[in-house]
């Protein structure tokens, strides 16, 4: 079972900037804490505040190539389809972190949780539409900041792309923990 309180998410950070002592490192970190609170809200503007005024995305392990958004607007818009679909619920469990003066390296594994309506909408056939599946997957990204300590953008690779046989149904006591708007 997923528990998806997202103190499960934020608690590894926590402890992680409570143990660092560089200002700038610690301000990599809670800026990062940030995002990750902004997306699990479905909250736009948050978000775009803990990013460069043209944040570069670029993700990778879809086989198809860097497929990120670049720029504002195509950030924006990335964030605003996920939120729109309502798949920005997730747990993410994070194993290591490395900061340095101008870049966050996270590791962990990533538990997403996608309405069964999006995923018909992103083209994958579903059972049923009304249910709520949970995509989990192993993932590492590297978020570049800026001399202000701003998040410029990030390098985000997985172990695959979703589809359908990679996801499952969430039980009623997962879906118990899911935080509100879901």
């Amino acid at each position: 079972m997923i528990d998806f309180n997202p103190q499960h998410t934020v608690k590894p950070l926590d402890e992680y900037i409570a143990q660092t002592t560089d200002p700038r490192h610690i301000a990599i970190l809670q800026n990062f804490r940030e995002h990750l609170l902004a997306e699990i809200a479905g909250d736009v503007d948050a978000i775009m505040a803990t990013q460069h005024a043209e944040p570069q995305y670029h993700f990778y392990g879809t086989g198809e190539g860097d497929t990120g958004p670049k720029g504002q607007e195509a950030v924006r818009g990335f964030y605003r389809t996920i939120f729109d679909l309502g798949y920005n619920k997730l747990r993410y469990d994070i194993d290591r972190f490395i900061v340095a003066d101008h870049a966050l390296f996270h590791e962990g594994d990533m538990h997403i949780v996608f309405p069964g309506d999006a995923l018909i909408a992103m083209g994958h056939a579903v059972d049923d539409p009304q249910a709520k599946y949970v995509y989990s997957y192993r993932t590492a990204a590297i978020f570049h900041y800026d001399e202000d300590g701003v998040c410029t953008g990030e390098d985000t690779y997985s172990d695959g792309a979703l589809t359908v046989d990679r996801l499952r149904k969430l039980t009623e006591e997962e879906e118990a923990t899911l935080p509100p708007n879901v």
